[in-house]
């Protein structure tokens, strides 16, 4: 939900990611160890794995682990490129992309069970295959200039004659100035103005019970001026005292300056929050536009669409020609495989049939329909049985298990064969170490449903179920 909600800020996150792309070393813990850390794509970091591991299992056991086999593998290959001989291997990582992702929209996506941009896996299938898929770059900023320099100067603007804070530019008939209505509404720019108005006639209140000597009748602070004399003698109330004796700058001086700071500060926040009121206004504006363009271009209708038709409809001609022209590529090439569709039920997500181009073609042809692969008359399932349930777990189904199931074997029997069929309905997909937990976990139940449901029953008697995960 994150990656469907967030997908534009999510293409921009990896584009500068991309660029922060690179090869680093910091020492281990242990000393004489270091860390090589390389932060790359995700179809590059996935390759690079799948390559080590398919090179360290291509060479004859020694002793050493998997992990420190990769190791070995990684430096020859880099080292020492020309004294290995290695053979090149095969690397294969499952793509699953929403058609909606295909045709230009926002789909996310996975690789090898990982949550990508749309954005990456149609510049990873277009590398691959030379079909090149509709991209969508990041909308450039439409938005004004809004911090240009003579509008950032008008906030620290005074009027330099009264020496309290200004109104503005000089002869603006706003307090706003120049920019008065830019990114503020109306409502905005009346109580704005209705502010700046009352702290004017605030001012000019003061100015004119200073100059009339209001503040004479009342004592001075009681503190000892560093400046003059110390405090004078209390003298009535009704007998003004004169000023204090001292220099130019005592504490009369000093109040006033303060009262005046005080004031101007209070002015350039006004000025502020009105500038960052503007930015606010500007940056909502331009973002509901570029939001309300986006969800009117091609790209936008394909990601709104509630399924494949609806999204088929809504796409441009160059992006379904490119879907067809990728679709009908075969085996060979930068694919190892054919590019298979998946069907599912539009409501629940989960896998009716697993087809590619071809046979979607023979089934539209002979109106035989598409269904899930028959039974195998062996202990191992067939090619397209087993691709079929790879499809339907594609993660490991023991409760709360998230590890990938491995391309080779772990496909598991509910009820042993013979005794049960190697069919889809008593079939599951487990990570190694659950299969073998299976197994050898005494008094631990798995039963599994004719529609894939899975339930397993704790030697204490708790149950927990978990079912194919949704497309």
């Amino acid at each position: 939900m994150v990656a469907r909600h967030n997908a534009r800020d999510a293409a921009r996150h990896l584009t500068d990611a991309i660029r922060r792309r690179g090869v680093t070393a910091r020492p281990d813990r242990c000393e004489g160890m270091s860390v090589v850390s390389a932060l790359l794509t995700t179809p590059e970091a996935a390759a690079l794995v799948a390559a080590l591991g398919a090179y360290a299992d291509a060479l004859p056991a020694d002793g050493r682990s998997r992990g420190q086999t990769m190791a070995d593998c990684l430096l020859d290959l880099v080292l020492r490129p020309s004294e290995t001989g290695l053979p090149p291997v095969q690397v294969v990582l499952s793509v699953i992309a929403p058609l909606g992702a295909l045709l230009g929209g926002d789909q996310p996506c996975e690789i090898d069970g990982q949550v990508v941009p749309a954005e990456t896996v149609r510049a990873l299938l277009a590398a691959l295959t030379g079909h090149p898929l509709v991209t969508t770059a990041a909308p450039a900023d439409t938005a004004p200039a809004d911090t240009a320099p003579a509008d950032t100067a008008n906030i620290a603007k005074t009027d330099s004659g009264s020496g309290r804070g200004g109104q503005g530019a000089a002869g603006d008939d706003s307090p706003l100035g120049d920019q008065a209505l830019l990114g503020v509404t109306a409502a905005e720019a009346a109580r704005y103005e209705a502010e700046a108005g009352e702290l004017a006639a605030w001012w000019a209140e003061m100015e004119r019970r200073v100059l009339a000597g209001e503040f004479d009748a009342e004592p001075p602070p009681q503190f000892i001026d560093e400046d003059g004399p110390p405090d004078l003698p209390a003298r009535p109330h009704s007998a003004p005292p004169p000023h204090p004796a001292g220099p130019p700058d005592g504490w009369w001086a000093r109040a006033d300056r303060a009262v005046d700071d005080a004031g101007d500060a209070v002015l350039a926040a006004q000025q502020a929050l009105g500038h960052a009121h503007r930015l606010v206004s500007t940056a909502a504006r331009a973002d509901a536009a570029d939001e309300a363009a986006w969800a009117h271009s091609a790209a936008g209708r394909v990601t709104a669409a509630p399924d494949a038709l609806t999204a088929l409809g809504a796409a441009t001609d160059q992006a379904r020609r490119a879907l067809a022209g990728l679709l009908a590529s075969t085996g060979g090439g930068g694919l190892a495989d054919r590019p298979r569709l998946v069907l599912t039920d539009a409501l629940t997500g989960a896998l009716l049939a697993l087809t590619d181009l071809p046979a979607l073609r023979r089934a539209a042809t002979t109106g035989v329909g598409l269904r899930v692969p028959g039974v195998t008359a062996g202990y191992r399932p067939g090619v397209a049985l087993d691709r079929h349930v790879r499809a339907r777990d594609r993660r490991c189904r023991f409760p709360g298990c998230r590890r990938r199931v491995p391309r080779s074997g772990e496909l598991d029997h509910a009820v042993p064969w013979p005794a049960g069929p190697t069919a889809a309905g008593n079939l599951t997909g487990y990570c190694t170490g659950h299969h073998r937990g299976k197994h050898q976990a005494p008094s631990w139940r798995h039963t599994l449903a004719p529609d894939g449901t899975l339930t397993v029953t704790t030697p204490s008697g708790l149950t927990a179920t978990t079912e194919p995960p949704p497309y």
